[in-house]
């Protein structure tokens, strides 16, 4: 259980009558019930991921600066309707904003606040937009939880949640839990009335974060956030949302039919939009995937209204929902419901003015850090380098993807600790490159993480396969584990059986996709199917792979960092000489040409011999 949030309601003048659309099966309530029924503006955004500047996203859309401004507005319409019930005092009203997960990310807004130091840029731009309650998402383990502790402490008062975390044995992290800012839930006091928040963070955060060995993962969501709902109503709260990060609605449409007394779910992680045909949206940045709200039953039958929005300050979801006395949703207000878009288009009726506080707090020094680092050229390249998402660099061989793999080989060469392979995650690749002039700025918009290069020695190669074997199971669909590497050549078949891996790294169903595996210097490592015995291999990886981030079963296998993050490495590989194994500051066509070269052979074929 938790303090109460801080926010009242503002003071604005003016009215606006809408229209009320009720939920079906929702109870009518007269106009003369004696205790004061809710209206609540829920206003809510997620998946931030530090694209604090407008167009860091879309061209002319988004930005923090912009997104306050729509922000205010918003909440100063909610303040200022008013209708007979309110001014007799039998309903009251509020409004709060919530962020269920994922509020910075790596790239090279990240780097700026890292150069910076406390507070961050995302700190100083999440304070200003005054939230109530914010999840904590996968993202915002990245880069360990003392870079973490680093973005709360950043920031004011905000409770940060997660009902299925717990931090008592994290250093970084525990005294945060210890003072309240990380909690399970929250009560938020807004209007005269309490509403509760609970935050769900994705249960496999081990295999796609860097949360380190110290927190401690509970699986079982659908228990926690029940228990903490259950909490809430016994401390007299009858209002509760939960805001999960469960990164895809279908998540949350599958989490609810096995809850009871959760009023509003705001789902996060997904990037989906929910928009009605009267919602004004982004011209070609997507469909909506349902209406909003899009409404699912709870374990009792009782319709619950589901949100999302569009990551990246796009646009900021509101939901306006009124209860009655007792708690029980009564309506949604169509005409203030639905997905608000944050434009800098002039051309757009609705465009928003920066607010010049963030403006030049935040994003001038983001543009000037950008502008520094892409002036700063390390190179050039003949041809341009696809790392598309998903397709190619989560479903097929990518000439950058080979760029990237060739630069850890070469970081292990450097090290003095040379490996024969490498393999990286397409996931870890986040941005093209355009043919032309190579900056910093484009190294570290590809690989922006803080994984660093790490050599595994002496693997078996029955376990190479097996990490090869995790990397293309996925197929045909697009996954983030997705293995780019270099010193090999693979040869894939679809038709066979892919490998299931435990969370353990332990195979549970043995994989027979990986058919043949030679290395550059002819070796077969794999042949028809069939490991080929012979000397463990070497292999450069990262340290997040290696630690058994997305899923990849290195099971604990020894390994050395070797001093050089997966961004230095690629940047080293650029600029280091030919005789130095490096590109002496050219990338060529010859060398990394569209598509690849033929590194990774996919087929849907079955073997001639079977699998």
């Amino acid at each position: 259980m938790s303090l109460l949030s801080r926010r009242g309601p503002l003071a604005v003048a003016g009215a606006s009558l809408v229209a009320a659309v009720a939920l079906s099966g929702a109870p009518a309530v007269s106009a003369a019930t004696p205790n004061a029924s809710f209206r609540l503006t829920l206003l809510h955004n997620n998946d931030a991921e530090s694209k604090l500047v407008t167009g860091n996203s879309l061209a002319n859309y988004g930005g923090v600066a912009r997104f306050k401004t729509v922000v205010s507005r918003l909440r100063a319409e909610a303040d200022a309707y008013s209708d007979n019930q309110i001014a007799n005092g039998l309903k009251r009203k509020g409004t709060i904003l919530v962020s269920s997960g994922d509020n910075f990310l790596a790239g090279t807004n990240l780097a700026a606040s890292f150069a910076k130091g406390v507070p961050w840029y995302d700190s100083l731009a999440f304070d200003a937009l005054d939230y109530d309650a914010a999840t904590l998402g996968n993202h915002e383990f990245d880069f360990g939880t003392a870079r973490l502790a680093q973005f709360i402490q950043g920031t004011t008062d905000v409770p940060f949640l997660s009902a299925n975390l717990r931090f008592n044995r994290d250093p970084n992290l525990a005294p945060l839990a210890t003072a309240g800012r990380i909690k399970a839930s929250t009560i938020i006091e807004v209007g005269g009335d309490r509403v509760g928040v609970i935050g769900l963070t994705p249960p496999n955060l081990k295999q796609i974060a860097s949360p380190g060995p110290r927190i401690t993962i509970l699986q079982n969501v659908a228990a926690f956030a029940q228990r903490e709902a259950n909490a809430l109503r016994a401390a007299g709260v009858n209002k509760v949302i939960l805001s999960s990060h469960l990164q895809g609605l279908v998540n949350e449409e599958a989490l609810i039919p096995k809850l009871s007394n959760i009023d509003v779910v705001i789902a996060g992680g997904g990037d989906e939009l929910l928009a009605n045909p009267s919602d004004t949206l982004i011209p070609g940045a997507g469909s909506p995937v349902g209406p909003y709200p899009k409404p699912i039953a709870d374990r009792n039958g009782r319709q619950v209204p589901v949100v999302t929005t569009q990551g990246e300050l796009r646009y900021v979801g509101r939901l306006t929902i009124e209860f009655t006395p007792g708690g029980i949703v009564r309506s949604i207000d169509a005409d203030d419901s639905g997905p608000v878009r944050v434009s800098g288009n002039v051309a757009d009726a609705d465009v928003a003015e920066r607010d010049p506080q963030l403006a030049a707090d935040v994003e001038q020094p983001l543009i000037d850090f950008s502008a520094a680092i892409n002036s700063n050229i390390i190179g050039s390249s003949e041809v341009a380098l696809n790392g598309g998402n998903p397709d190619p660099i989560r479903l097929k061989e990518s000439n950058l993807g080979n760029l990237v793999a060739d630069g850890y080989l070469h970081a292990a060469r450097r090290a003095g600790r040379p490996a024969q392979v490498a393999l990286g995650n397409g996931g870890g690749i986040r941005s093209s490159i355009a043919a032309g002039p190579l900056s910093l700025g484009n190294t570290f918009a590809v690989l922006p993480f803080s994984n660093f290069v790490a050599r595994v020695a002496d693997m078996p190669r029955s376990q190479v396969k097996e990490l090869l074997e995790h990397g293309y199971g996925a197929l045909p669909n697009a996954n983030g584990k997705f293995s780019h590497i270099a010193g090999m050549s693979v040869e894939v078949s679809t038709a066979c059986t892919a490998q299931v891996t435990n969370t353990n790294g332990t195979i549970a169903t043995a994989g027979s996709r990986v058919r043949d595996v030679t290395l550059d210097n002819g070796t077969k490592i794999v042949d028809d199917g069939v490991v080929v015995a012979g000397d463990p291999i070497d292999v450069a990886t990262l340290d997040f792979l290696a630690n058994g981030g997305d899923g990849y079963p290195f099971r604990g296998a020894a390994y050395e960092v070797l001093g050089r993050t997966y961004q230095q490495s690629l940047e080293d590989y650029i600029k280091d000489a030919p005789g130095t194994g490096g590109l002496g500051a050219t990338v060529t066509a010859a060398q990394y040409p569209i598509g690849g070269e033929g590194r990774i052979t996919i087929s849907a074929a079955t073997p001639a011999a079977g699998c």
